[in-house]
C-alpha cells in the first residue's frame, strides 16, 4: 500500500475489528486520515513493560502488542479552485464568436467535474487501504491472542511440571518422614497458584483497557477527519453550484438569441417557400381544372350529339309508321270526306308533336340527370385540388 508508507512512526495497539469497521460503515465518505501518530499512553505503555517484565520478554511484547501504521495525507487539489477557480465568460458583444465561449465553458466544466472524479477516487482508494489496514490489524490481533494462548498452554504445562515434581518432591519428603517440609511445599504450592492467577488477571485487564483506549482515540480521530472533510465537500459543492448556474444561465441565453434569430430567417424562408409554392400549385390546379373542364364539354357534347342522333332516328321512325298508317288509312277511307280526313290528319298532327315534345323532355332530364352526377363526382375532387391550394 504505497500511500500508507509515507507518514511512518504510528503505533497501534490490538483493537476489535468490528468496532472500527462498524464505524465505517456508519460513515462510508471518510476521505483521509490525520497524519498526527497515534501513541498509547504513558500508562498503557508502562502497564504492557510492567506485565512483560513479569511474564515474557519484553522485545517480544511489543513485537506482538504493536503494529506499525503508516498514513498519508489525503491530497485535496479542488481547495486551489476556490480562490482562482472563476469562470470567465465572453459577451457577444466583445467577441461575436459564441463557439468559443461555449468550448472554453464547457472545458473548464470538465476539468472540475475531472478534478471531483480524482477525489472521489481518491476518497473510495484511502478508504479501501483503511479496511485493507483494518483487517491487517486483526490478523495481528489473532495473532497476539494465539500467541498469548501458547504462552498460557505452556505456562499451564509448566505448572503441571511443578506440580508433579512438587508431587514427586512430597512423595519423597512424606517417604522420608519430612512432614514439617511438606507443610511448607502445600503452602508454597498455594501461593505459587494465587500469584499466577493474580498475574493473569492484570495482564488480561490492562491488554482490555489497553484495547478500549486506543479503538477510541481512532474512532474520535476518524470523526474528526470524517467532518473535516465532510465540511471542505460542502464548500467545494457550493461554489462549484454557483459557477456553473451561472455559467448556464449566460449560456441559456445566448442559446436563446441565436435560436430566435435562426427561428426568425427559418420562418421568413418557409414563408416565402409558402408563397412560390401556393402560386405554382396554383397554376398547376387551375391548369387541371381547365382541362378537366373542357374534356367534361367534349364529353358531354359527344353524349348530346348521341342522344340527338337516337331521337332523330326514333322520330323517322315515328314518322314513317305515321305516314303508312295515314296511307293506309286513306285507301280504306277513299269515301269519307275531306273534313274528316283533316280531322284525322290534324289529330295525327298533334299526337306526333306531343310524342315529340316528350321525347325532348325525357331527353332533357335524362342530360340534367347526368349533369347533376356529374356536379356531384366532382364535388369531392374540387375539395381536394382547394385543399391542396390552400
Amino acid at each position: 500500500m504505497p500511500m500508507w508508507n509515507k507518514v511512518s512512526g504510528v503505533h497501534l495497539s490490538p483493537a476489535s475489528p468490528e468496532i472500527v469497521l462498524d464505524h465505517d460503515h456508519t460513515s462510508p465518505s471518510v476521505g483521509c486520515l490525520s497524519s498526527e501518530p497515534i501513541i498509547a499512553s504513558p500508562e498503557n505503555t508502562h502497564a504492557d513493560n510492567s506485565i512483560g517484565s513479569q511474564t515474557l520478554p519484553k522485545a517480544q511484547i511489543q513485537q506482538s502488542t504493536h503494529t506499525h501504521l503508516d498514513i498519508s495525507l489525503f491530497p485535496l487539489g479542488l481547495t486551489d479552485e476556490k480562490s482562482n477557480g472563476t469562470i470567465a465568460l465572453v459577451d457577444d458583444s466583445e467577441d461575436p464568436g459564441a463557439n468559443v465561449s461555449n468550448i472554453q465553458l464547457q472545458q473548464k466544466i470538465s476539468t472540475l467535474e475531472m478534478k471531483l472524479k480524482v477525489s472521489e477516487e481518491e476518497k473510495h482508494r484511502i478508504k479501501k487501504d483503511v479496511e485493507s489496514l483494518m483487517e491487517k490489524h486483526s490478523i495481528l490481533e489473532k495473532d497476539f491472542l494465539k500467541e498469548k494462548e501458547q504462552e498460557a498452554i505452556s505456562f499451564q504445562d509448566r505448572y503441571k511440571e511443578l506440580q508433579e515434581k512438587h508431587k514427586q518432591e512430597l512423595e519423597d519428603m512424606r517417604k522420608a518422614g519430612h512432614e514439617a517440609l511438606s507443610i511448607i511445599v502445600d503452602e508454597y504450592k498455594a501461593l505459587l497458584q494465587s500469584s499466577v492467577k493474580q498475574q493473569v488477571e492484570a495482564i488480561e485487564k490492562q491488554y482490555i483497557s489497553a484495547i478500549e483506549k486506543q479503538a477510541h482515540k481512532c474512532e474520535e480521530l476518524l470523526n474528526t477527519q470524517h467532518q473535516r472533510l465532510l465540511e471542505m465537500l460542502d464548500t467545494e459543492k457550493e461554489l462549484l453550484k454557483e459557477k456553473i448556474k451561472e455559467a448556464l444561465a449566460q449560456q441559456s441565453q445566448e442559446q436563446k438569441e441565436i435560436l430566435e434569430k435562426c427561428l426568425e430567417e427559418e420562418r421568413q424562408k418557409n414563408k416565402e417557400a409558402l408563397i412560390s409554392a401556393a402560386k405554382l400549385e396554383k397554376e398547376v390546379v387551375k391548369d387541371a381544372v381547365l382541362k378537366a373542364i373542357e374534356e367534361e364539354r367534349k364529353h358531354l357534347e359527344n353524349v348530346h350529339a348521341e342522344e340527338r342522333e337516337l331521337w332523330k332516328t326514333e322520330h323517322a321512325k315515328d314518322q314513317e309508321e305515321v305516314s303508312q298508317a295515314i296511307q293506309k288509312a286513306v285507301q280504306e277511307q277513299r269515301e269519307i270526306s275531306q273534313e274528316t280526313v283533316k280531322a284525322a290528319i290534324i289529330e295525327e298532327q298533334k299526337r306526333s308533336e306531343k310524342a315529340v315534345e316528350e321525347a325532348v323532355k325525357r331527353t332533357r332530364d335524362e342530360l340534367i340527370e347526368y349533369v347533376k352526377e356529374q356536379k356531384r363526382v366532382r364535388i369531392p375532387w374540387r375539395a381536394l385540388i382547394c385543399s391542396s391550394i390552400n
